[in-house]
């Protein structure tokens, strides 16, 4: 973690503030003019063409007791998009190149603050530019609807999708800590990625499919690398296949199941006589995401996210999410949301033994709860205040509890160009849901 270094004049915390501060002027600037041009050409084909896009999250969240300590972090994320659609390189098929970098600063609520293992905010992580995603893609076969994508991917975009989920700010939500946890260097997720490939199609209108190959340990060994490709044979690969159905019933149902080739150090390695290596980390997990009832003009969601992991090599061995999320609870305030979130991760054995030789007194869980309201002010702001409880953070029994109050900010624009290419930013799903009623 990055702590305040004296120099002569300011430190390096003081210099990270004022940057982060010029990267916001200027996120504004460029917003305002983004909105000019959209105004002035309103009305323009969205088919085809070229899309570009920015966006500005401002994260500010206090620990206000237990955990690592008491304070206060504030990060930032500056997304910055650009992608080119077209159905004229092909007689019956779409072809989509799409290129993404961001900016991540700040401080670490969860590795500075709270010490928990899900992680309490999904925009943490050490100051970078990073190549986010540089991919190419080709869409053809009819009514089966298939895809290959391959280049620089985020494997969560496309496995292990949230839907009701996607309201909330705590990483367990946009994928599960058990399989998020895995891996030399994490999966191919946020923030990153890495090369992959992946191919996907349905069987039917609501019935889809979808397989990918990710590189087995993404990035390089510096946190602050804009983009890394070391691929050895050791490192192996990480494959993933998931079945999606989806009607107007059901916001999502899915099965999925990833496996590493290559060989991980069991958790207990270099203390016990036995073997050392071993293949087979791999899980499972699977979703159900449901509309449960609408109360006047309000619509309630709700889902259940369960997921297993080896323990020979995963502190987490089993991961239960459940999320409940009410949309357009006012007919005055059709986009706001709100919802209530909860995330279980169960330690396993071999992790518990491990940090008892260590003089650790582990935990047979960590459990973390989040309030979250998400309102959008205007048509490029939305403010999300939120409420989180970690019971046992970092499976830690000598960590108190931690409460966190935040407040999240969201500035983003869109300006597309017929013709040249399209990609739409995915809105809240809770909110599109409401939207569709």
């Amino acid at each position: 973690m990055d702590r305040p270094v004296k120099s002569s004049g300011l430190n390096v915390s003081t210099e990270r503030r004022n940057f982060r501060r010029c990267v916001f002027a200027v996120s504004v600037l460029l917003l305002a003019a983004l909105g000019r041009a959209a105004r002035a050409q309103d009305g323009a084909d969205e088919e085809t063409g070229l899309a570009v896009s920015m966006g500005y999250t401002g994260d500010l969240r206090r620990n206000t007791t237990g955990g690592l300590a008491v304070g206060t972090a504030y990060s930032d994320k500056l997304d910055l998009g650009a992608s080119w659609t077209t159905n004229n390189l092909f007689s019956d098929g779409r072809f989509t190149t799409n290129l993404s970098v961001m900016h991540l600063g700040g401080d670490d609520i969860s590795g500075e603050y709270v010490g928990d293992l899900h992680g309490i905010n999904n925009i943490e992580a050490p100051d970078a530019w990073h190549l986010y995603e540089f991919w190419s893609e080709i869409s053809f076969g009819g009514r089966s609807n298939t895809s290959l994508r391959l280049g620089v991917l985020d494997l969560n975009a496309d496995f292990d999708t949230p839907v009701t989920s996607g309201l909330f700010v705590g990483s367990p939500h946009g994928i599960g800590t058990e399989l998020s946890q895995t891996g030399g260097n994490g999966p191919a997720v946020w923030p990153v990625t890495g090369l992959g490939i992946r191919l996907a199609g349905q069987f039917s209108e609501g019935l889809h499919w979808r397989v990918g190959a990710f590189e087995g340990t993404p990035g390089g060994d510096e946190e602050d690398s804009f983009a890394a490709f070391e691929l050895a044979r050791g490192e192996g690969s990480l494959l993933i296949g998931e079945l999606e159905y989806m009607s107007d019933r059901v916001n999502k149902f899915s099965l999925g199941t990833w496996s590493y080739s290559a060989a991980f150090d069991r958790l207990d390695a270099g203390l016990t006589t036995g073997p050392q290596t071993q293949h087979g980390n791999q899980g499972i997990y699977a979703l159900v995401d449901l509309p449960l009832a609408n109360v006047g003009p309000a619509r309630i969601d709700g889902s259940l996210r369960a997921g297993v992991a080896d323990a020979r090599f995963n502190a987490v061995d089993e991961f239960l999410g459940a999320t409940l999320v009410v949309s357009q609870p006012f007919a005055s305030r059709p986009d706001d949301a709100f919802g209530l979130a909860v995330a279980y991760g169960h330690t396993g054995d071999l992790y518990r033994a491990v940090q008892a030789m260590a003089g650790i007194p582990a935990a047979g869980a960590e459990t973390s709860y989040e309030l979250t309201y998400r309102a959008p002010v205007t048509g490029w702001l939305t403010l999300a205040p939120s409420v989180q409880f970690v019971s046992n953070p970092g499976a830690d029994l000598a960590l108190r509890d931690a409460w966190v109050v935040g407040l999240r900010f969201e500035l983003s624009h869109e300006k597309s160009w017929p013709m040249f290419a399209q990609r739409t930013a995915p809105s809240d799903p809770s909110v599109a849901q409401a939207k569709a009623e």
